[in-house]
């Protein structure tokens, strides 16, 4: 007997069960049928409290992307831009550059709001990747700057490479 509980595709069986509500026991129908229930003016339908928590949940999952694409452009492009020597032997951080702005363009264009954040984010995220692209390239951390010399704007845009051309 391998002592693991009894496992059943249907809700409200098993182990322990409890009576579970639709948000608990199958996601994917309990969000089709918020969607009915809105589009139905059916507001007392509504899981209120579930779905404001889902909806925070997502404004948080693509902010925190944004965040997470960011840190590692910048240690991408710091590499490239601090370290030419190594380029021939990592062609691998220019695509990745590129890459990422792309998924950045991408999330501000789903979320625009979310354009503002990069200039909030990027101090941080540029502390993290001054880090990162030290121990990448083997360069001491003083190599690259304390500060960002980059606007976010510069940082995300296509094509530029901080007075250097791929």
């Amino acid at each position: 007997m391998s002592g693991c509980p009894r496992v059943s595709l249907e809700p409200g069986e098993g182990v322990g069960a409890m009576p579970e509500s639709l948000y608990d026991s199958d996601f994917f129908a309990w969000l089709q049928q918020q969607a009915a229930a809105i589009r139905a003016g059916d507001w007392d339908a509504i899981d209120r409290e579930n779905l404001a928590e889902e909806i925070e949940s997502i404004t948080r999952h693509a902010s925190g992307e944004l965040r997470k694409h960011l840190d590692h452009l910048l240690v991408w492009f710091l590499a490239w831009v601090y370290a030419p020597a190594m380029r021939d032997d990592h062609p691998h951080w220019y695509v990745r550059v590129e890459s990422l702005r792309c998924e950045i363009e991408t999330i501000v264009d789903v979320w625009p709001h979310l354009a503002q954040r990069v200039a909030t984010v990027l101090p941080k995220a540029y502390v993290r990747g001054r880090e990162v692209a030290s121990e990448e390239t083997g360069l001491p951390l003083e190599t690259f700057p304390q500060t960002c010399p980059w606007t976010p704007e510069q940082v995300i845009r296509h094509g530029f490479w901080a007075g250097e051309r791929a």
